[in-house]
């Protein structure tokens, strides 16, 4: 019954990825490109539409790894945009994880991998159309798996973040710039930065919750410079938007997490909107950590 049981779960994933990644712009698997060292390919994808510079991508997948009797194995995950070969002097710079620290746990039955799916930002800085997923493997001693056969990775897709902002990091160079000063902790949370920052020229914004991927009864709060502007919102997969008005010069934007919903972490998708910008900020949180990203607003 296991045997059918799991037989079926995997024709239902391989259905969800073929059907999701034609929809998503992915044409398809390819023979995996050879990845720099320190890192072992598992798939590669053709895209039916390049990712063009100057544009934000949402690449996202699930991964799994087989379990082992009596052995758990670690290994972080990347994402490599190419062309004819994968390149990675530079490529840090174009690829950003959503969840930090993003890695392959399996662990021994009758324990799972912690964690299946996984979201990145690409923000090409020339022309890409093929994406290869890779793990870290920087260990002299030899892996107890095999890369090629071990790992598999479903529900691959590639989407076009919305346009606005060019999304590059917040410089507070300037003069005149009022700095927000950040607290240790909010609510007895200790604050983790997402590393991102993005520049508006409204004071009035929308701020849009979603729940990213699995809808699993998440419940947030968000905090605005250490004051609560949204307060016990229940994530759905449709946009509930709220007016917000920022002050001049640096804002501090923090996902607190009200519970784990079903699967933790708490993860939601933050849209700031406003008469002419529009954009996305995915921040992850749980009962001990709360994660914020900036929002500099000049005139």
């Amino acid at each position: 019954m296991k045997i059918k049981l799991a037989l079926f779960f995997l024709i239902s994933l391989a259905t969800l990825t073929f059907t999701y990644g034609q929809t998503s712009g992915l044409s398809k698997l390819e023979i995996p490109k050879i990845a720099p060292s320190g890192f072992e390919s598992v798939i590669t994808t053709k895209l039916n539409k390049p990712l063009q510079p100057g544009a934000a991508y949402e690449i996202g997948f699930w991964i799994f790894g087989r379990q082992l009797p009596d052995q758990s194995y670690s290994y972080p995950i990347a994402v490599f945009p190419s062309s004819k070969t994968i390149v990675a002097d530079g490529i840090l710079d174009i690829v950003e994880s959503v969840q930090p620290s993003p890695t392959l746990e399996v662990n021994p039955p009758p324990s799972f991998a912690t964690r299946g799916h996984f979201t990145f930002i690409v923000r090409p800085d020339k022309v890409y159309d093929h994406l290869t997923v890779a793990l870290g493997n920087k260990d002299i001693i030899p892996s107890p798996i095999d890369f090629k056969k071990d790992i598999t990775v479903i529900g691959v897709f590639a989407k076009p973040l919305p346009s606005g902002p060019k999304n590059k990091s917040v410089q507070f160079k300037k003069a005149g710039i009022n700095k927000t000063a950040i607290p240790a902790k909010i609510a007895e949370r200790t604050l983790i930065d997402s590393k991102k920052s993005y520049t508006v020229s409204e004071n009035n914004i929308k701020l849009g919750l979603y729940d990213h991927r699995r809808i699993d009864n998440d419940i947030v709060t968000i905090y605005l410079n250490g004051e609560i502007a949204v307060e016990h919102v229940q994530l759905k997969s449709k946009k509930q938007f709220f007016d917000l008005t920022l002050q001049p010069g640096e804002n501090i934007i923090t996902l607190h997490a009200e519970n784990l919903g079903e699967v933790a972490p708490n993860t939601a998708a933050i849209l700031i909107k406003t008469e002419t910008e529009e954009f996305m900020a995915v921040l992850e949180s749980d009962l001990g950590q709360s994660s914020y990203f900036k929002l500099l607003y000049e005139k």
